[in-house]
């Protein structure tokens, strides 16, 4: 459902991912961790369409969609849950709803569209917080809202930068379930996730991202097997120098 194949992208002149190649398929949980400014946010960004390639292939449902801006990338079924929630403080559950309905795509074939009353049977919490602005909701609560925001624009795959960031230990654990679920009934999903931990335990697959490059792509049962590859390679002690031929990505280009 999700190829992205040798994609490089970056920032003001700068290269931030260095021919990046994953593959989800349809209905999987693809994680994706790293150091902090190792590329995991400027990868979903690239997918989205909020930072343009400067090489590579980009492929949804066989689609080539890089190079294409944000909205036409939504249409053609990409939903992108970003870092911090970036809810409107000023609008009201409902107002969000609303607003992120999407009424150019309708149900994937064969499959069942996501409405507002869908949403609300899904995330009950928000039904009793309709009439509240996003500033007043708790941590959870907006994290809750922007996965529902995403839904609504009816996407086969789903970006999700750090979900869990943040929130309360149970409110974390609510939220994996919830995209396990998600994924169950057949929703790609693309997690960048900063806990190792809490990547495996929901994933198909775990990806490190190393100074914008894959260094480790493998099934999670192998991580949950012998956890100490990853381990080391995502221990801040254990960090490589930078390759000699590429400067290290400044951490500001791995945020939004």
């Amino acid at each position: 459902m999700l190829c992205v194949e040798r994609l490089c992208a970056g920032y003001a002149g700068g290269t931030v991912l260095h021919e990046v190649s994953l593959r989800v398929p349809p209905g999987s949980v693809q994680a994706v961790v790293g150091r902090n400014g190792a590329g995991k946010s400027t990868l979903v960004h690239t997918i989205a369409g909020l930072v343009r390639a400067s090489s590579g292939r980009i492929e949804i449902g066989g689609v080539r969609v890089a190079g294409r801006q944000p909205h036409r990338i939504a249409q053609a079924g990409v939903g992108l849950v970003p870092q911090g929630r970036r809810v409107f403080s000023r609008l009201t559950v409902a107002e969000h709803l609303v607003l992120a309905a999407a009424p150019w795509r309708a149900a994937t074939p064969g499959g069942e569209g996501w409405t507002v009353a869908r949403i609300l049977e899904l995330l009950p919490r928000l039904a009793v917080r309709l009439r509240h602005r996003g500033c007043e909701l708790s941590g959870g609560e907006q994290q809750m809202l922007a996965i529902a925001r995403a839904l609504l624009g009816q996407p086969r795959v789903l970006l999700l930068d750090e979900p869990c960031e943040g929130l309360a230990p149970d409110l974390a654990a609510r939220v994996r379930e919830l995209i396990g679920g998600l994924a169950a009934d057949g929703l790609t999903v693309l997690l960048v996730e900063q806990q190792l931990q809490h990547a495996i335990e929901i994933a198909d697959r775990v990806a490190v991202l190393e100074y914008g490059q894959v260094v480790y792509d493998r099934p999670t049962a192998e991580a949950r097997t012998d956890p100490a590859p990853l381990t080391a390679m995502l221990s801040v002690a254990a960090a490589p120098p930078p390759p000699a031929n590429r400067p290290t990505p400044r951490l500001w280009a791995d945020t939004p």
